[in-house]
């Protein structure tokens, strides 16, 4: 593999962490590798690699014109997607904020018992550049996984920006203190999926977005699915002004939900 690839795979060391909320926890990864780290702007999506069992580091692939490659598939480490919260090129860290919950995968296991100096790796980032689109009106809807990116996108929301920004969390506890411009209204939802229809519910009975307006979701896709399908049918809105992806489904593991999100979202 080229080690001076500006897009290669990375290895990060952890090196503190901090629980946000309940259910929020903020792991900062320090590497010297984060010297050239091909940041464009917080809220990008990133690959972690964890590393199979027995292994203390997940092993890297080589780089290919068809992307990363590993030779033996029997070390293809774990990997999951996430948001990245924070650069610094000057200390070489990247913050990631993990959801903590009852699920036992390999990411899951790893914010429950992180511990300093535990190694992954990291892709380059990739997604929408930037993640926000320009615009007066917004419409937001995610739940405790999409928190990341809309913390991050409403740093940098013009305090002219006015909308509705529908935040589904499990409890009281994880509503962060969100900057956000007065005219974007905050509609919280707490407790379990019995929470979604009627986020649905108060979505749809907003008044139409204009053509020149943004629409962003995601989260669990029992969530996103229906809006995804409010706004482009029923609204009408335009491909490039509408961000639907489900980060997750419930009772499905990453492996097997992995394709299907990607059939959802090229559809």
């Amino acid at each position: 593999m080229d080690h001076i690839h500006p897009r290669r795979i990375r290895y990060i060391h952890v090196q503190s962490w901090q629980d946000l909320s309940p259910h929020l926890r903020r792991i900062v990864f320090h590497s010297t590798e984060l010297a050239d780290y091909p940041f464009q702007c917080t809220g990008a999506h990133v690959k972690l690699f964890f590393p199979r069992p027995g292994q203390s580091k997940p092993v890297l692939p080589q780089l290919t014109d068809r992307g990363p490659v590993w030779p033996d598939q029997a070390d293809k480490p774990f990997s999951r997607s996430y948001t990245l919260r924070h650069y610094n090129p000057h200390q070489q860290t990247i913050s990631i904020d993990f959801a903590m919950h009852p699920h036992q995968g390999p990411a899951a296991r790893f914010a429950q018992q992180v511990t300093t100096g535990q190694t992954l790796a990291i892709s380059a980032p990739g997604g929408p550049v930037p993640m926000l689109k320009p615009a007066d009106r917004y419409i937001m809807v995610g739940d405790l996984t999409a928190l990341p990116a809309i913390d991050a996108m409403l740093e940098d929301m013009p305090a002219t920006a006015s909308g509705d920004l529908f935040l589904w969390l499990p409890q009281p506890a994880d509503l962060p203190t969100l900057p956000r411009p007065a005219r974007l209204k905050l509609h919280p939802f707490f407790g379990s999926l019995n929470q979604i229809p009627m986020i649905i519910s108060a979505v749809c009975a907003l008044p139409a977005p204009a053509m020149e307006h943004f629409i962003w979701l995601a989260g669990e896709a029992s969530l996103v699915m229906p809006l995804r399908q409010q706004a482009r049918d029923v609204w009408q809105m335009p491909l490039a002004r509408c961000y639907a992806v489900p980060y997750w489904h419930h009772g499905e593991n990453e492996e097997h939900y992995h394709a299907l999100r990607h059939a959802f979202i090229d559809s």
